[in-house]
Protein backbone atom coordinates (compact mmCIF):
# COMPACT_ATOMS: atom_id res chain seq x y z
CA UNK A 1 0.00 0.00 0.00
CA UNK A 2 2.91 2.31 0.88
CA UNK A 3 4.65 1.39 -2.39
CA UNK A 4 1.52 2.28 -4.37
CA UNK A 5 1.19 5.53 -2.52
CA UNK A 6 4.82 6.50 -3.27
CA UNK A 7 4.47 5.47 -6.87
CA UNK A 8 1.34 7.55 -7.18
CA UNK A 9 3.07 10.45 -5.54
CA UNK A 10 6.06 10.26 -7.94
CA UNK A 11 3.64 9.90 -10.84
CA UNK A 12 1.73 12.99 -9.69
CA UNK A 13 4.96 15.06 -9.49
CA UNK A 14 6.44 13.66 -12.68
CA UNK A 15 6.46 17.02 -14.49
CA UNK A 16 7.72 18.89 -11.43
CA UNK A 17 10.61 16.60 -10.38
CA UNK A 18 13.01 17.27 -13.28
CA UNK A 19 12.71 21.02 -12.76
CA UNK A 20 13.32 20.60 -9.02
CA UNK A 21 16.39 18.40 -9.53
CA UNK A 22 17.84 20.83 -12.05
CA UNK A 23 17.37 23.65 -9.59
CA UNK A 24 19.04 21.64 -6.83
CA UNK A 25 21.96 20.87 -9.11
CA UNK A 26 22.25 24.57 -9.96
CA UNK A 27 22.30 25.54 -6.27
CA UNK A 28 24.41 22.64 -4.97
CA UNK A 29 27.33 22.70 -7.42
CA UNK A 30 28.58 26.19 -6.53
CA UNK A 31 28.03 25.51 -2.84
CA UNK A 32 30.14 22.35 -2.98
CA UNK A 33 32.93 24.14 -4.90
CA UNK A 34 32.96 26.96 -2.38
CA UNK A 35 33.06 24.51 0.52
CA UNK A 36 35.95 22.54 -1.01
CA UNK A 37 37.85 25.74 -1.76
CA UNK A 38 37.44 26.94 1.83
CA UNK A 39 38.66 23.63 3.18
CA UNK A 40 41.65 23.62 0.82
CA UNK A 41 42.69 27.13 1.82
CA UNK A 42 42.31 26.36 5.52
CA UNK A 43 44.51 23.26 5.28
CA UNK A 44 47.10 24.84 2.95
CA UNK A 45 49.44 26.16 5.71
CA UNK A 46 49.50 22.78 7.40
CA UNK A 47 50.17 20.98 4.13
CA UNK A 48 52.79 23.40 2.86
CA UNK A 49 56.17 21.68 2.83
CA UNK A 50 58.66 23.38 5.11
CA UNK A 51 62.34 23.46 4.07
CA UNK A 52 64.30 20.68 5.75
CA UNK A 53 66.93 21.69 8.30
CA UNK A 54 70.12 19.65 8.04
CA UNK A 55 72.32 19.25 11.10
CA UNK A 56 76.06 19.79 10.88
CA UNK A 57 78.68 19.64 13.61
CA UNK A 58 81.43 22.21 13.26
CA UNK A 59 84.60 21.95 15.33
CA UNK A 60 86.52 25.09 16.33
CA UNK A 61 89.12 26.25 18.80
CA UNK A 62 88.74 28.80 21.62
CA UNK A 63 90.16 31.59 19.45
CA UNK A 64 88.35 34.92 18.98
CA UNK A 65 88.87 34.74 15.23
CA UNK A 66 86.14 32.11 15.11
CA UNK A 67 83.59 34.59 16.44
CA UNK A 68 81.66 34.78 13.13
CA UNK A 69 80.61 31.14 13.56
CA UNK A 70 78.89 32.02 16.84
CA UNK A 71 77.42 35.14 15.25
CA UNK A 72 75.99 33.11 12.36
CA UNK A 73 74.47 30.70 14.85
CA UNK A 74 73.00 33.27 17.24
CA UNK A 75 71.72 35.65 14.56
CA UNK A 76 69.97 32.76 12.81
CA UNK A 77 72.01 32.94 9.61
CA UNK A 78 72.65 29.19 9.64
CA UNK A 79 68.97 28.53 10.24
CA UNK A 80 67.98 30.85 7.39
CA UNK A 81 70.20 28.74 5.14
CA UNK A 82 68.49 25.53 6.26
CA UNK A 83 71.37 24.48 8.51
CA UNK A 84 71.22 23.42 12.15
CA UNK A 85 74.83 24.09 13.19
CA UNK A 86 76.25 22.63 16.38
CA UNK A 87 79.54 24.28 17.37
CA UNK A 88 81.96 21.99 19.21
CA UNK A 89 85.05 23.44 20.91
CA UNK A 90 88.23 21.42 20.38
CA UNK A 91 91.27 22.70 22.23
CA UNK A 92 94.26 20.70 21.01
CA UNK A 93 95.78 18.79 18.11
CA UNK A 94 94.90 15.36 19.51
CA UNK A 95 91.30 16.39 20.12
CA UNK A 96 90.95 17.73 16.58
CA UNK A 97 92.45 14.62 15.03
CA UNK A 98 90.28 12.34 17.12
CA UNK A 99 87.11 14.22 16.19
CA UNK A 100 87.94 14.13 12.47
CA UNK A 101 88.94 10.47 12.50
CA UNK A 102 85.88 9.33 14.44
CA UNK A 103 83.50 11.42 12.29
CA UNK A 104 82.26 13.39 15.30
CA UNK A 105 82.43 16.60 13.28
CA UNK A 106 81.45 17.41 9.70
CA UNK A 107 83.61 20.52 9.39
CA UNK A 108 86.50 22.10 11.22
CA UNK A 109 87.76 25.65 11.61
CA UNK A 110 91.57 25.71 11.78
CA UNK A 111 94.64 27.26 10.12
CA UNK A 112 95.80 26.24 6.65
CA UNK A 113 98.90 24.49 7.98
CA UNK A 114 96.79 22.21 10.17
CA UNK A 115 94.87 20.83 7.19
CA UNK A 116 98.18 20.08 5.48
CA UNK A 117 99.37 18.31 8.63
CA UNK A 118 96.17 16.29 8.96
CA UNK A 119 96.15 15.34 5.26
CA UNK A 120 99.72 14.11 5.65
CA UNK A 121 98.39 11.79 8.35
CA UNK A 122 95.48 10.44 6.29
CA UNK A 123 92.86 12.81 7.74
CA UNK A 124 91.98 14.72 4.60
CA UNK A 125 89.47 17.55 4.62
CA UNK A 126 88.55 20.02 1.88
CA UNK A 127 89.25 23.67 2.70
CA UNK A 128 86.36 25.77 1.40
CA UNK A 129 86.71 29.29 2.82
CA UNK A 130 88.76 31.62 5.01
CA UNK A 131 87.25 32.93 8.26
CA UNK A 132 89.93 35.19 9.70
CA UNK A 133 93.56 36.07 9.29
CA UNK A 134 96.04 37.02 11.94
CA UNK A 135 97.26 40.58 11.53
CA UNK A 136 99.42 40.85 14.61
CA UNK A 137 97.38 38.59 16.90
CA UNK A 138 100.02 35.83 16.80
CA UNK A 139 103.67 36.33 17.53
CA UNK A 140 106.81 35.68 19.54
CA UNK A 141 107.40 37.51 22.80
CA UNK A 142 110.99 37.55 23.99
CA UNK A 143 113.29 39.04 26.58
CA UNK A 144 114.83 42.37 25.64
CA UNK A 145 118.27 40.89 24.97
CA UNK A 146 116.82 38.80 22.11
CA UNK A 147 116.79 41.25 19.20
CA UNK A 148 116.34 38.96 16.18
CA UNK A 149 114.98 35.52 15.36
CA UNK A 150 118.58 34.33 15.00
CA UNK A 151 119.14 35.27 18.67
CA UNK A 152 116.75 32.49 19.68
CA UNK A 153 119.52 29.95 19.13
CA UNK A 154 120.14 28.06 22.38
CA UNK A 155 117.27 29.80 24.19
CA UNK A 156 114.33 28.22 26.01
CA UNK A 157 111.27 28.81 23.82
CA UNK A 158 107.74 27.74 24.82
CA UNK A 159 104.94 27.00 22.34
CA UNK A 160 102.12 24.53 21.78
CA UNK A 161 102.88 21.86 19.23
CA UNK A 162 100.50 21.23 16.35
CA UNK A 163 98.92 24.68 16.52
CA UNK A 164 99.69 27.92 14.63
CA UNK A 165 102.38 28.69 17.19
CA UNK A 166 104.57 25.82 16.02
CA UNK A 167 104.04 26.51 12.32
CA UNK A 168 104.74 30.23 12.77
CA UNK A 169 107.93 29.51 14.71
CA UNK A 170 109.13 26.89 12.23
CA UNK A 171 108.45 29.20 9.28
CA UNK A 172 110.46 32.04 10.82
CA UNK A 173 113.30 29.75 11.86
CA UNK A 174 113.45 28.29 8.34
CA UNK A 175 113.61 31.79 6.91
CA UNK A 176 116.58 32.54 9.20
CA UNK A 177 118.48 29.32 8.60
CA UNK A 178 117.51 27.65 11.90
CA UNK A 179 115.44 24.67 13.02
CA UNK A 180 113.80 23.67 16.28
CA UNK A 181 116.91 21.63 17.03
CA UNK A 182 118.78 24.91 17.51
CA UNK A 183 116.45 25.85 20.39
CA UNK A 184 115.59 24.47 23.80
CA UNK A 185 111.91 23.90 23.17
CA UNK A 186 109.19 23.60 25.79
CA UNK A 187 105.81 22.22 24.72
CA UNK A 188 102.95 23.84 26.64
CA UNK A 189 99.54 25.40 26.00
CA UNK A 190 99.42 29.05 24.96
CA UNK A 191 98.21 30.40 28.32
CA UNK A 192 100.87 28.38 30.14
CA UNK A 193 103.55 29.55 27.70
CA UNK A 194 102.59 33.17 28.30
CA UNK A 195 102.58 32.67 32.07
CA UNK A 196 105.95 30.89 31.89
CA UNK A 197 107.44 33.89 30.09
CA UNK A 198 106.04 36.34 32.66
CA UNK A 199 107.52 34.25 35.47
CA UNK A 200 110.86 34.11 33.60
CA UNK A 201 110.83 30.33 33.22
CA UNK A 202 111.51 30.69 29.49
CA UNK A 203 113.34 33.22 27.31
CA UNK A 204 110.64 33.44 24.66
CA UNK A 205 107.13 32.22 23.98
CA UNK A 206 105.08 31.85 20.82
CA UNK A 207 101.55 32.92 21.75
CA UNK A 208 98.45 34.69 20.50
CA UNK A 209 96.37 37.50 21.89
CA UNK A 210 95.60 38.44 24.58
CA UNK A 211 98.71 36.63 25.83
CA UNK A 212 101.00 38.31 23.30
CA UNK A 213 100.37 41.78 24.75
CA UNK A 214 100.01 40.54 28.32
CA UNK A 215 103.30 38.65 28.26
CA UNK A 216 105.19 41.53 26.68
CA UNK A 217 103.88 44.04 29.24
CA UNK A 218 103.99 41.95 32.41
CA UNK A 219 107.12 40.01 31.51
CA UNK A 220 109.16 43.12 30.75
CA UNK A 221 109.82 41.85 27.25
CA UNK A 222 108.91 42.81 23.70
CA UNK A 223 107.22 41.38 20.64
CA UNK A 224 110.06 39.92 18.59
CA UNK A 225 107.90 39.10 15.56
CA UNK A 226 104.19 39.03 14.81
CA UNK A 227 101.90 37.83 12.05
CA UNK A 228 101.42 41.45 10.96
CA UNK A 229 104.83 41.22 9.35
CA UNK A 230 103.98 37.92 7.61
CA UNK A 231 100.67 38.28 5.73
CA UNK A 232 98.83 35.21 4.39
CA UNK A 233 100.77 32.90 6.71
CA UNK A 234 98.27 32.38 9.56
CA UNK A 235 94.74 32.25 8.16
CA UNK A 236 91.95 30.28 9.78
CA UNK A 237 89.80 28.41 7.31
CA UNK A 238 86.71 26.23 7.32
CA UNK A 239 87.20 22.75 5.89
CA UNK A 240 84.70 19.94 5.40
CA UNK A 241 84.88 16.17 5.41
CA UNK A 242 85.31 15.07 1.82
CA UNK A 243 82.16 12.96 2.04
CA UNK A 244 80.12 16.05 2.88
CA UNK A 245 81.63 17.94 -0.05
CA UNK A 246 80.92 15.17 -2.55
CA UNK A 247 77.45 14.22 -1.28
CA UNK A 248 76.04 17.56 -0.11
CA UNK A 249 77.83 20.42 -1.90
CA UNK A 250 74.69 22.55 -1.60
CA UNK A 251 74.95 22.39 2.19
CA UNK A 252 78.63 23.33 2.10
CA UNK A 253 77.68 26.34 0.01
CA UNK A 254 74.87 27.23 2.43
CA UNK A 255 77.27 27.14 5.40
CA UNK A 256 79.90 29.20 3.55
CA UNK A 257 77.26 31.78 2.64
CA UNK A 258 75.99 31.96 6.22
CA UNK A 259 79.47 32.55 7.65
CA UNK A 260 80.19 35.22 5.03
CA UNK A 261 76.89 36.85 5.93
CA UNK A 262 77.97 36.91 9.57
CA UNK A 263 81.31 38.47 8.66
CA UNK A 264 79.57 41.19 6.65
CA UNK A 265 77.22 41.79 9.57
CA UNK A 266 80.12 42.05 12.01
CA UNK A 267 81.77 44.67 9.84
CA UNK A 268 78.56 46.66 9.41
CA UNK A 269 77.46 46.40 13.08
CA UNK A 270 80.67 45.91 15.12
CA UNK A 271 79.27 46.92 18.52
CA UNK A 272 76.28 44.59 18.34
CA UNK A 273 78.32 41.77 16.82
CA UNK A 274 81.05 42.05 19.46
CA UNK A 275 78.43 41.93 22.22
CA UNK A 276 77.11 38.69 20.74
CA UNK A 277 80.48 37.04 20.09
CA UNK A 278 82.41 38.10 23.21
CA UNK A 279 80.66 35.89 25.84
CA UNK A 280 81.68 32.79 23.89
CA UNK A 281 85.31 33.62 24.71
CA UNK A 282 84.80 34.68 28.35
CA UNK A 283 85.62 38.35 27.73
CA UNK A 284 83.46 41.46 27.61
CA UNK A 285 82.63 43.27 24.37
CA UNK A 286 85.18 46.03 24.95
CA UNK A 287 88.04 43.60 25.50
CA UNK A 288 86.87 41.53 22.57
CA UNK A 289 86.99 44.57 20.31
CA UNK A 290 90.53 45.35 21.45
CA UNK A 291 91.72 41.81 20.70
CA UNK A 292 90.17 42.02 17.24
CA UNK A 293 92.56 44.82 16.36
CA UNK A 294 95.09 42.13 15.51
CA UNK A 295 92.63 40.07 13.46
CA UNK A 296 90.90 40.62 10.15
CA UNK A 297 87.69 38.76 9.36
CA UNK A 298 87.81 37.53 5.77
CA UNK A 299 84.89 38.87 3.77
CA UNK A 300 83.98 37.66 0.28
CA UNK A 301 86.43 40.00 -1.44
CA UNK A 302 89.31 38.79 0.73
CA UNK A 303 88.27 35.16 0.28
CA UNK A 304 88.34 35.47 -3.49
CA UNK A 305 91.71 37.17 -3.29
CA UNK A 306 93.13 34.47 -0.98
CA UNK A 307 91.74 31.46 -2.88
CA UNK A 308 92.02 32.86 -6.40
CA UNK A 309 90.62 30.75 -9.22
CA UNK A 310 91.36 27.40 -10.80
CA UNK A 311 93.23 29.21 -13.57
CA UNK A 312 95.01 31.60 -11.18
CA UNK A 313 95.39 30.08 -7.68
CA UNK A 314 95.62 32.49 -4.74
CA UNK A 315 98.15 32.73 -1.86
CA UNK A 316 96.53 29.91 0.12
CA UNK A 317 98.02 27.37 -2.27
CA UNK A 318 101.55 28.72 -1.69
CA UNK A 319 101.03 28.70 2.08
CA UNK A 320 99.87 25.07 1.93
CA UNK A 321 102.87 24.15 -0.20
CA UNK A 322 105.20 25.82 2.29
CA UNK A 323 103.49 24.04 5.18
CA UNK A 324 103.95 20.72 3.41
CA UNK A 325 107.72 21.34 3.16
CA UNK A 326 107.96 22.46 6.80
CA UNK A 327 105.98 19.52 8.18
CA UNK A 328 107.90 17.05 6.03
CA UNK A 329 111.23 18.47 7.20
CA UNK A 330 109.94 18.20 10.77
CA UNK A 331 109.28 14.51 10.18
CA UNK A 332 105.59 14.68 11.10
CA UNK A 333 104.41 13.81 7.59
CA UNK A 334 106.17 11.32 5.32
CA UNK A 335 104.91 12.45 1.90
CA UNK A 336 104.32 15.94 0.43
CA UNK A 337 100.72 17.13 0.38
CA UNK A 338 99.45 18.61 -2.88
CA UNK A 339 97.49 21.82 -2.15
CA UNK A 340 94.99 21.11 -4.95
CA UNK A 341 93.96 17.93 -3.16
CA UNK A 342 92.88 19.72 0.02
CA UNK A 343 91.77 23.17 -1.20
CA UNK A 344 88.96 24.24 -3.53
CA UNK A 345 88.00 27.72 -4.72
CA UNK A 346 84.60 26.45 -5.92
CA UNK A 347 82.51 27.59 -2.95
CA UNK A 348 84.17 30.99 -2.62
CA UNK A 349 83.66 31.52 -6.35
CA UNK A 350 79.92 30.80 -6.04
CA UNK A 351 79.48 32.46 -2.64
CA UNK A 352 76.99 35.16 -1.68
CA UNK A 353 77.20 37.30 1.43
Amino acid sequence: MLFLSLTASFAWTGDYMPRTMDRLKFLTAPFLCLTLLTLWVSFLPACKKQPATRKYRIGLGPFVGFGPLYLAQQKGFFKDAGIDAELIVLTGLAERNSALKAGRIDALAAPVDYFVLSAGNNLTATTAMAIDESNGADGIVATNNIKTVADLRGKRVAFQRGLPSEFFLRALLQQNGLTLNDLKTVDMETAQAGAAFISKQVDAAVVWEPWLTKAAQEGNGHVLASSKDYPNLIVDCLAFNQGVVSQSPQDVQAIVNAVLRAISYAKAHPDEANAIMAPNFQVDATKFGQILQGINFCDLRRNREYFGTEQSPGPIFKVAERASVIWQEAGVISQPVKPQEIITAEFVDKAQE
